[in-house]
């Protein structure tokens, strides 16, 4: 019998590495927290998901997206759990330097499907992977709950893709969510 789950997609608010453009991924070698106006936009989030049956909130281990979910915890009284697999992308040879030398390597999105293996960039293919196996254990431990996603832009595009049946190159120019952003979807399981 399918179950049907309610998924809410929270992008991190506005960050420190936002404001300076600087790529951060993992391994995380300076912690970039919420600004001020980060964190005012989490708590709108948080707002609107008061009173909703939240089951579970998950969040990436990056500390931007775990202060996002604590914002929203504290609101909604639903414990954070970490999955890795919702990092953000593994930029390589671009963490932690200006993200114009990232965009300036692949202004495509579609170039991202597979990027040069000497930069150390994660592929959308590649992170396809950790976010199928990330629903499937959703779909386990969560069938026919609301939980909260807390993650970053490209694995949330990939996500939404991946729940929308579309293409890796699809998804990476569709849609996309705002800083600071909650995305309500359904989802069958399949």
């Amino acid at each position: 019998m399918v179950q049907t789950m309610r998924l809410y997609l929270v992008r991190h608010g506005e960050a420190e590495h936002n404001v300076l453009g600087v790529g951060s991924s993992l391994p995380e070698i300076t912690e970039r927290h919420l600004t001020e106006r980060g964190k005012d936009q989490i708590r709108s989030v948080a707002e609107s998901l008061k009173g909703k049956p939240i089951a579970a909130i998950v969040s990436s281990p990056l500390v931007r997206t775990r202060e996002t979910a604590a914002i929203i915890s504290e609101v909604i009284g639903v414990p954070v759990d970490i999955d890795d697999r919702l990092h953000e992308t593994t930029l390589g040879i671009f963490n932690e330097k200006s993200i114009r030398l990232f965009f300036d390597k692949y202004p495509n999105p579609e170039m991202r499907i597979s990027p040069d293996r000497e930069d150390g960039v994660e592929g959308f293919v590649d992170m396809r992977g950790r976010l199928e196996r990330f629903l499937d254990d959703l779909k386990w431990h969560h069938a026919g709950e609301s939980v909260v996603i807390v993650s970053h832009g490209d694995p949330l595009e990939q996500l939404h893709g991946i729940l929308a049946h579309e293409s890796p190159g699809i998804a990476s120019i569709g849609w996309s969510p705002a800083k600071g952003s909650c995305t309500e979807m359904t989802w069958n399981g399949e």
